[in-house]
């Protein structure tokens, strides 16, 4: 039977063109796969932006540097922090300039709390400049429990209004 049909041409069914079905037949689909032509034009478009924008830096090597002297070097160092140590009183609280006191004590009552305020202020800006400290020096205040709020609230927002603001608040044991 095999034999009968290889010798028979084929018939196509009814009312389709033998020409259709053969160019069907001989039609190829289309591989696929990458194309590389578009990626090697955009691998060249890049290529070419950045090397039309690149911007090269100097070495470091040829910037002029003046570097300090070793004794300047020392004054650049670490600022101490002023320390204002905050204690409670019988008539409001004391504060005290400096460690133990001794760049000054101030008392401040609690009766005549805005005037030792007024007073707190002058005596700050002396404390500073003898020392030779400005306003960007930082201060640690160490306050003990028994200082009241209100004393406390008061004395950090007299230095925050002088332009003191690196403060820091120091533990007590």
């Amino acid at each position: 039977m095999n034999s009968v049909n290889a010798d028979r041409p084929r018939e196509y069914p009814r009312g389709m063109g033998r020409h259709v079905l053969e160019a069907l037949r001989r039609r190829r689909t289309p591989g696929t796969g990458i194309r590389m032509t578009p990626m090697i034009d955009v691998v060249f478009l890049l290529l070419t932006f950045f090397i039309l924008t690149i911007r090269f830096r100097v070495p470091e090597e040829f910037l002029p540097i003046t570097l300090p002297s070793a004794l300047q070097a020392r004054r650049i160092g670490i600022v101490e922090p002023l320390e204002i140590n905050i204690a409670a009183h019988p008539n409001g609280c004391m504060v005290a300039f400096g460690p133990g006191g001794r760049a000054g004590e101030l008392l401040i009552g609690t009766d005549t709390i805005d005037a030792d305020l007024t007073a707190l202020t002058t005596r700050f800006v002396e404390v500073l400049q003898t020392q030779q400290r400005n306003v960007g020096d930082p201060i640690e205040v160490i306050c003990s429990d028994a200082v009241s709020w209100d004393h406390l609230v008061k004395i950090y927002n007299i230095l925050y209004a002088m332009g003191i603001n690196d403060i820091t608040f120091g533990m007590t044991h």
